[in-house]
């Protein structure tokens, strides 16, 4: 019992730490939970104590070889960082909607990193016998790079008002550098880029400023504490506990939020891989039945994938600030007759690769398939006797292989303009899909999809400057350069009509988004506001289409002010191409009288929200 006193007189101070420290994990991991199990925090409570003790401990050793308190700083800095910062960002963000949050990995990892660079910072003093500007360096290097991770979330949570999410990893997969350039040029001012780049430089100077160690005062220090040192039990143990924490530390930080959204993120990628696969395991499972009516000679349908096309900007849907669509809205106004507008087409998610995944396939919201064990747009049109082509104005440089480069690479002919020789070192536009067309045989049945970049960010960089309408050339202004990128979309639409009527006998084309945007607001990964679910979607349908076609034609008609989410867009080929298919659903078939979705049953954000809770429709967010 003495001797229990003794020890807690003499250690009292690590002792108060070690109660601190676990009460800080067990608190940061209690109040940003929601529904933890009784037995999960139980099991947190127990995982926390080692961690507890190894801080206390840790912080034993680094006083005992005679290292100031103040010199702790930077290491505080980081374990408080990582124990707190992502589970007090997901919880701000998703306490009031999640069912289960549970980030207790963090909490450990922010804890055991501490614990290494304490002990092994200590260590390395010890053995020294002069001061190391290479160390103080080395650990400030360190800490910063460990400071990345925490301080990217709260940029994160700033501008997006979400936590680092799968959604958002795939997107920074899914990107090439390009992209990631025009993605800071869109969102970063100069200014804000002088800003960060000088806080970035603060910040590494102040922390290597932090981690310089006077050796002779710290020295001296040691002395007038009784200049004891480690005794040899104390370094093995510490030798111990800092190897231990080093092969235990990796294996927590892949139980990390972070690690977790990319893991995610990859599998959805490896997952997609399996497509090529099963198709052609699987080709003859597909049983597609052709219309016994045919077209008086070889004819075309094209489907135009646009990009961040918002129909509340679009003035063929009314949008008013400026004429942005100036070909279609004339077309529908004169010609309504052959160029059907629908008014309420959605987008089932606000990211390109999830929504396009669906569109372009069986996989949609509303049945359990998987992308990789799906047909697609391309299977029925060739099942169909038609020749697909694909022509591309997206990048793949650079990128992995997403499930849209996937299906467009399964077509005959497949082209994407970054590899055209012509269009090398400079902005690629979506004109310059133009001369592409002539790659297509008028006298044989195509099938062709073109997907342009629209309206993606940055939009500066989506028209020539001799077309610029409404903004200033050359000049970045989100609103004014995302209308000119619409009105050049429109006239590259009006391109596309012409040539294909004039010299492929166009008998369908059509026109529909990924997604849709909202230039006053930045683009979100998570809680996708609706705005930026609604989408155009408009069918050209020819004279001799409708003749032959009556039925097909007055059921679109027919839906003109029906809802439609672009994940049916699969059924909706089959359905213009005028084919049944053991692997085409009727009643998903927006083309069909059979048709069964409505306002009420439609879903979108991957099947998170109804239609029937966008009750401003029409409502622009400034």
């Amino acid at each position: 019992m003495l001797n229990l006193v003794k020890f807690i007189k003499s250690y009292r101070l690590y002792i108060a730490i070690f109660f601190i420290v676990y009460l800080f994990m067990v608190g940061v991991f209690y109040f940003t939970s929601v529904g933890a199990e009784s037995y999960r925090i139980l099991l947190n409570m127990r995982r926390y104590l080692p961690v507890a003790l190894g801080v206390a401990f840790s912080s034993y050793v680094w006083r005992t070889v005679g290292l100031g308190w103040r010199k702790l700083l930077p290491y505080s800095i980081v374990g408080i960082s990582w124990s707190t910062i992502h589970n007090v960002m997901s919880y701000i963000v998703d306490f009031d909607t999640a069912t289960n949050i549970n980030n207790y990995a963090e909490v450990a990892f922010g804890g055991y990193v501490f614990i290494f660079l304490v002990v092994s910072r200590s260590l390395l003093f010890y053995f020294q016998k002069r001061s190391n500007v290479f160390l103080d360096l080395l650990y400030g290097f360190v800490h910063f790079a460990l400071l990345l991770v925490p301080m990217m979330e709260i940029v994160y949570y700033l501008n997006y008002k979400a936590s680092f999410s799968t959604a958002a990893a795939i997107a920074v997969l899914q990107s090439n550098p390009g992209e990631v350039k025009e993605y800071f040029l869109q969102n970063m001012s100069l200014l804000s880029g002088v800003s960060i780049s000088v806080c970035i430089l603060v910040l590494v100077i102040l922390l290597f400023k932090l981690n310089q160690i006077n050796h002779v005062l710290c020295l001296k220090e040691k002395q007038l504490k009784n200049g004891k040192g480690l005794t040899k039990k104390i370094l093995v143990a510490s030798v111990v506990l800092c190897l231990s924490v080093a092969l235990y530390t990796p294996k927590i930080f892949m139980g990390t939020s972070v690690v977790h959204a990319f893991d995610g993120a990859k599998e959805y990628l490896r997952s997609a891989q399996k497509f090529t696969e099963y198709y052609r395991n699987n080709e003859q499972n597909l049983n597609v039945i052709k219309s016994e009516r045919h077209f008086s000679k070889p004819s075309t349908i094209i489907l135009i994938v646009g990009e961040s096309a918002g129909r509340n900007f679009m003035s063929v849907y009314g949008y008013s600030a400026n004429d942005t669509t100036p070909w279609l809205r004339t077309q529908v106004e004169s010609d309504s007759k052959n160029f059907l507008l629908f008014n309420h087409a959605y987008s089932s998610y606000g990211s390109t690769m999830q929504a396009l995944e669906q569109a372009f396939t069986e996989k949609n919201q509303y049945n359990n398939k998987e992308f990789n064990q799906s047909f697609t747009i391309i299977d029925l049109a060739k099942k169909a006797g038609y020749k697909t082509y694909w022509f591309s104005n997206q990048s793949v440089k650079n990128t992995a292989d997403t499930p849209v480069q996937l299906v467009a690479r399964t077509a005959d002919v497949t082209h994407w303009v970054e590899d055209d020789p012509s269009t090398q070192n400079r902005i690629l536009y979506d004109g310059d899909l133009l001369p592409a067309l002539k790659m297509v045989n008028p006298n044989e049945n195509n099938f062709i999809v073109i997907h342009v970049m629209g309206s993606h960010e940055l939009t500066l960089h989506r028209f020539p400057p001799e077309f610029t309408k409404f903004s200033q050339p050359g000049v970045f202004d989100l609103v004014p350069n995302y209308e000119d990128s619409m009105a050049y979309s429109d006239w590259v639409l009006q391109q596309i009509y012409d040539y294909a009527k004039s010299n492929l006998n166009l008998q369908s084309m059509i026109f529909f988004s990924d997604h849709g945007a909202n230039p006053y607001r930045k683009r979100v990964a998570d809680n996708i506001p609706f705005i930026n679910f609604r989408i155009p979607l408009i069918i050209y349908l020819s004279d001799e289409y409708q003749s032959l076609y009556p039925e097909t034609t007055e059921a679109l008609r027919a839906h003109k002010n029906q809802y439609f989410t672009n994940d049916l867009l699969y059924e909706l080929v089959g359905g213009v191409l005028n084919i049944t298919s053991n692997h085409l659903e009727q009643e998903n078939n927006f083309a069909s009288s059979e048709y069964k979705y409505t306002r009420d049953t439609l879903k979108t954000d991957l099947g998170r929200k109804g239609l029937n809770e966008d009750i401003s429709e029409d409502k622009i967010e400034k």
